[in-house]
């Protein structure tokens, strides 16, 4: 048994409403009682009074059923609330008619306090107490009422609305495969705008291919007649083509000639001393 379940719920509504109804045909039957237990005794007064077996003055017959009145009034009083007797049940039954507020206005005003209960309490029958689920309800009751209004245009309702949605898009499968789709069409235009790109580089590459095949194929012709130039001039003049070999080796250095010089004294000195003591190792004597 839960006490937020549907048919509990309506159940326990059926019960109160059968409770309520068996409880207004009772007061029901007593105010007949009492109005016909009032009008016996009008009678029997009055029969009384015409047969000349009671003679009572006038004012005296008022007078009691003033009294009788306000005795069954006390009485009904006394059992409508439980055996306390109030004297002034007729003063504030008046003042309650007259300072009662509108029940409707008394309904909206208590929905807006457990509207803004709910926004700042949590309980636990918040699943229970609607029967249809979030994905069957559809968008049906947006911008129903003014309630749901305000709490589009409160803080407190976009931050609730925007987490409700974050939940609801979570769970929804639909929404995940939108979200793939959408990341499919984004990369395939991607992939179309790669494409053009490519295809504008390769036309703009084929546009320009003439020239830089003749300027490639001019710089093969001017290296191959260099070189041929370079082959002529070693087979005629080997020795300048040497001593510009020589000469161009030491361009880097302060003093390239005497350096040159220098590394021609010390190879001749060490020839020298080799065949030096080539000749001498060659006649000593054992």
């Amino acid at each position: 048994y839960h006490v937020y379940n549907l048919k509990n719920r309506e159940r326990v509504r059926k019960d109160e409403e059968k409770a309520r109804q068996e409880e207004e045909a009772k007061a029901q039957r007593k105010e007949i009682s009492e109005r016909e237990r009032r009008l016996q005794i009008l009678r029997e007064n009055a029969r009384a009074r015409q047969q000349g077996l009671l003679e009572v003055p006038e004012e005296q017959a008022s007078d009691q059923l003033v009294t009788t009145n306000q005795k069954l009034t006390i009485q009904s009083s006394a059992d409508s609330s439980g055996g306390h007797i109030n004297f002034w049940s007729d003063i504030e039954k008046e003042y309650a008619r007259k300072v009662s507020t509108n029940p409707e206005y008394e309904a909206e005003k208590r929905a807006k306090e457990q509207k803004l209960e709910r926004q700042y309490t949590m309980y636990l029958d918040e699943v229970l107490k609607d029967p249809k689920p979030w994905y069957l309800k559809g968008n049906m009751n947006i911008g129903s009422n003014n309630t749901d209004k305000e709490e589009k245009y409160s803080i407190d309702g976009k931050i609730k609305r925007n987490k409700e949605m974050g939940i609801k898009s979570a769970e929804d499968p639909l929404h995940m495969m939108k979200i793939n789709l959408d990341k499919m069409s984004k990369k395939k235009n991607n992939n179309t705008v790669s494409d053009h790109r490519q295809k504008h580089t390769k036309e703009i590459q084929s546009d320009s291919l003439p020239l830089s095949t003749i300027d490639r194929l001019r710089e093969e012709r001017l290296k191959r007649e260099r070189e041929e130039r370079l082959r002529t001039l070693k087979l005629l003049n080997p020795n300048m083509v040497n001593e510009q070999e020589s000469k161009g080796r030491y361009f880097s250095q302060f003093n390239p000639e005497a350096t040159s010089a220098a590394h021609k004294v010390s190879e001749r000195e060490s020839t020298h001393s080799r065949s030096d003591r080539s000749r001498s190792w060659r006649h000593k004597p054992y």
